[in-house]
């Protein structure tokens, strides 16, 4: 679509013949065509705004011209957004970019870690669940939900050092190293 093609007909009789054509060949098409626009990356444009484009370029073809209306619509939005693409001048980064200078290492854990934690979780979860109730229930508070010892000894009605001797005791029954982070 270079130009657009010219008429020798008269103004009038043109427009008429125009409008009916617009209305008939073009304008049921205008939903797909805003579909299909709202599906690309526009470049300094609305869809709203490569539709009314489309329209006034329309407008200046002969009905007699054009054989398929839909294909019509479809190629002249697809100029208009190649038109703003490269009137905005967008440059790519795939084009300026060296592979080798991007760092984008994956930083998570190979699959094999993965899996070993879950593993483990579940055999330590297994075990939590194993321990006597108070010394479980002492211990998912103080270890998982992090309560202070008082805080857990008001909650199960118990002293601070029965807290401090299920924990203990529940760290013994799973076997679980203390790394000096929680003080017993």
């Amino acid at each position: 679509m270079q130009g657009f093609p010219a008429s020798s007909e008269p103004a009038g009789v043109l427009r008429e013949e125009r409008f009916r054509w617009l209305a008939a060949e073009i304008l049921p098409h205008e939903a797909a065509v805003r579909q299909w626009l709202y599906r690309h990356r526009l470049v300094n444009a609305t869809p709203d705004d490569i539709i009314q484009e489309c329209y006034a370029r329309l407008c200046a073809w002969s009905p007699d011209q054009v054989v398929n209306g839909r294909a019509l619509f479809f190629h002249c939005a697809r100029n208009l957004m190649v038109e703003h693409a490269r009137k905005a001048r967008v440059e790519y980064l795939d084009r300026d970019l060296d592979p080798g200078e991007i760092d984008i290492a994956d930083t998570s854990p190979p699959p094999d870690r993965i899996l070993a934690a879950r593993e483990e979780l579940n055999r330590l979860k297994g075990k939590m669940l194993g321990l006597p109730t108070l010394c479980r229930d002492v211990f998912v508070m103080r270890k998982i939900y992090n309560l202070s010892h008082e805080q857990i000894a008001l909650r199960l009605g118990i002293s601070r050092r029965s807290v401090r001797r299920e924990v203990a005791r529940g760290l013994d029954l799973l076997d679980i190293k203390n790394d000096g982070q929680d003080t017993i």
